[in-house]
């Protein structure tokens, strides 16, 4: 590949911007359209590229699909952890705080919720295991930041992958069916409901049942 530079840019450059045009395109049109619907052809005119340079950067729009569920995964945590800080404070605090930075990114950009809650479902096994892992890592997040505890009781690895699943699980179905209803309830009343649940399964670590 020719690293020359056009008009300031180099190669590399290109390739960079060429890249976020197309991340950007699939978020707009996975997000809107959907990802059944869209095709190379689409994308390319969305990101202002050819079908040559999109075949640069990514094998097919599936390959896409992943890269944008990726970074849009990767911008829900990081909004969650910037508000958590330190994590000090009480366990109710900590996850209104991370719950209402991560339902605040969801609720200005409807996109998001689209492709990492709709368009990534039944599209191939890959993406299928993508979606469960990145899941279940959002689950231990969770538990990671109500752990945090001295009077927290180690659990087995099977307990804990599944309180990890019941945990992520239960936000992810409020943020489903907030979604739907076009988030006609308050986020403030979602973030409120959801901190209850994940300060009840505070209560669950620090005091397992008999056996686990």
């Amino acid at each position: 590949m020719s690293g020359r530079t056009y008009a300031g840019e180099s190669a590399s450059d290109r390739l960079e911007r060429r890249r976020r045009q197309l991340l950007d395109a699939g978020l707009e049109l996975f997000g809107t359209v959907g990802y059944r619907a869209t095709t190379v052809r689409l994308l390319c005119r969305e990101a202002r590229i050819s079908d040559r340079h999109f075949y640069e950067q990514f094998d097919s729009t599936e390959d896409l699909l992943v890269a944008v569920y990726d970074e849009g995964t990767a911008r829900l945590e990081q909004a969650a952890l910037e508000a958590l800080g330190d994590r000090r404070g009480e366990v109710g605090d900590l996850a209104r705080r991370g719950l209402d930075a991560f339902l605040t990114l969801v609720e200005v950009d409807p996109r998001l919720a689209r492709v990492v809650w709709f368009e990534v479902l039944g599209v191939s096994p890959r993406v299928e295991s993508t979606y469960l892992t990145r899941m279940q890592r959002f689950g231990h997040l969770m538990l990671d930041v109500l752990a945090d505890r001295d009077d927290t009781a180690a659990l087995p690895d099977a307990a804990r992958e599944l309180m990890a699943s019941a945990a992520v699980g239960a936000v992810s179905n409020a943020v489903v069916t907030w979604s739907i209803t076009g988030f006609a309830t308050e986020r403030a009343v979602v973030t409120e409901s959801l901190s209850q649940f994940l300060a009840g399964a505070a209560t669950a670590l620090a005091h397992p049942p008999p056996g686990t």
